[in-house]
């Protein structure tokens, strides 16, 4: 019998052998090309291994046609696309809509996220929503988008609501109450500090007679309106919400240099800081500031307060003024600080986390922005970018991809416009030519829509298929509130 033959018996064991040798070679192999295109590596036409990149693509509206190098893609987004290490020419195209366009360098191994590309018509169209007999003097928007508010023109009090969530719907009359306001004599103005988090409540700045007094407007309830200055017995010089609640406030008085907290419920100013110079918070116990207390001749201090712990950031020339901010994006703290009579902008990363790590050195800078005399500074809604502007000049920072930009806009902001401001997570907006224009953060995709007034920022439906903005009319001394679609009518 074949088992009892010891020759064919050896055969069988060698055959069983390879046999087990090919598998694990096979599974050695499979294994190296699977740990290969898990980091990211292929094989070129050539036979060459080079390594690839992965990049996700997203659009408004969705699906746009994807373009690389000229070629395009047999995938739409939202979708991924994998692509050798390189540069890269990438265009978004939908039908009906002005292409979305930019240059991208993909590294090997790298995830990259172009979730953000908003495609404009090209063909926009403006409805006239009302027409005013004169400038109105404020418009302003809640943090949800969904309200906006126009001050009616020749009046210190009175107000019209949109709904811009059902945009149809007649606006509402709203008024501060009578005797909320301290009577002018010789001129008044009212501005938005900022609205509050509920989107219901409104911080006003009412600017009379060289003197200014602070005024909470319960959008919902207008009779519930407060003058704070009375509420709190207190007159500062500035004065802005505590971690956007309506009811807690930081109050700041620029004669003493002093920082105080109150709120509605304990309406005692409580002492919290002495010779600040600027101030901006975040959440409900952290501060950024800056000081010339304890500071060397000619040098002011930049300081994190959180809670009841205090942390040094850095030091500055002295200035007119500075410019702080400070946010947290995924979970991490970012602080950003300059002058306005520097040049450099400086961005930390976890500053506390460095302290703590090493205690006796100075806290690193992530990114230095250059932007000569910067006279704003601001994170975008996304958390993502901050950027540092002069004028025309900007410097931009991208938390996310550890990227710097620094690009001068040539087209001239109309006055009274001093900075362009943003959009969104992701774009910056101003008026020129009376137009509004809106760049991509990295000044790629500038794109040119209606008509719009310097004096007023552009209001954005919540879904930003609609665009609203104040603009002079055709007949001479009147204006008009516009809504523009950024939606072709295929796509309404």
């Amino acid at each position: 019998m074949d088992y009892l033959d010891p020759k064919k018996e050896a055969r069988h064991r060698i055959v069983l052998f390879t046999g087990y040798i090919l598998i694990a070679i096979a599974i050695a192999i499979a294994t190296i090309i699977l740990l290969y295109q898990a980091y990211g590596f292929g094989l070129g036409k050539n036979g060459t291994v080079i390594q690839n990149g992965l990049t996700f693509f997203s659009s408004h509206p969705n699906p746009a046609s994807i373009y690389v190098d000229n070629q395009l893609k047999p995938v739409v987004t939202n979708t991924r696309l994998v692509l050798p290490a390189g540069i890269y020419d990438i265009k978004l195209a939908r039908d009906g809509y002005r292409d979305w366009q930019r240059k991208i360098e993909l590294d090997g191994g790298s995830v990259e996220h172009f979730d953000y590309p908003f495609l404009i018509p090209k063909t926009l169209t403006t409805k006239k929503v009302e027409t005013y007999s004169s400038a109105p003097n404020l418009m302003s928007q809640s943090p949800d988008h969904r309200w906006l508010i126009i001050q009616k023109p020749g009046s210190t009090t009175d107000f019209e609501v949109y709904d811009l969530k059902n945009p149809t719907k007649a606006p509402l009359t709203i008024a501060i109450p009578a005797g909320l306001l301290t009577k002018a004599t010789t001129s008044e103005s009212l501005k938005v500090n900022e609205w509050a988090g509920d989107n219901e409540h409104i911080l006003f700045r009412h600017n009379y007679d060289d003197k200014v007094e602070f005024i909470l407007v319960d959008r919902t309830s207008p009779e519930q309106s407060i003058n704070l200055n009375a509420t709190l017995g207190a007159n500062p010089s500035e004065l802005t919400l505590n971690d956007k609640k309506y009811d807690k406030y930081y109050l700041y008085d620029s004669a003493s240099a002093t920082l105080q907290t109150a709120a509605l419920k304990t309406p005692t100013a409580a002492p919290l800081l002495q010779r600040v110079l600027t101030y901006q918070s975040y959440g409900d116990d952290t501060v950024l500031y800056v000081t010339d207390s304890g500071a060397p001749a000619g040098k002011a201090l930049v300081k994190l307060r959180i809670g009841d712990k205090t942390y040094n950031i850095r030091s500055l020339a002295s200035s007119a003024s500075y410019l702080v901010d400070l946010t947290k994006y995924d979970g991490v703290m970012y602080v950003a600080v300059g002058s306005t009579g520097g040049s450099k902008v400086h961005i930390y990363k976890d500053p506390v986390g460095q302290l703590a790590d090493q205690p006796k050195q100075a806290v690193v800078p992530i990114q230095v922005l250059h932007v000569p005399q910067p006279n704003y500074l601001s994170f975008s809604a996304s958390a993502q970018f901050i950027v540092a502007e002069n004028g025309n000049h900007f410097g931009v920072y991208d938390i996310e991809n550890d990227k710097g930009y620094n690009y001068t806009v040539t087209e001239p902001f109309d006055a009274p416009q001093t900075h362009a401001s943003w959009m969104d997570g992701n774009r910056l907006l101003f008026v020129s030519g009376g137009k509004l224009n809106v760049i991509d953060y990295d000044n790629t995709n500038r794109q040119v829509l209606m008509a719009a007034g310097s004096q007023y920022l552009p209001a954005f439906g919540p879904d930003y298929k609609d665009v609203y903005s104040i603009a002079p009319s055709l007949t001479p001394s009147q204006f008009e509130l516009g809504q523009t679609s950024l939606l072709t009518p295929n796509d309404r």
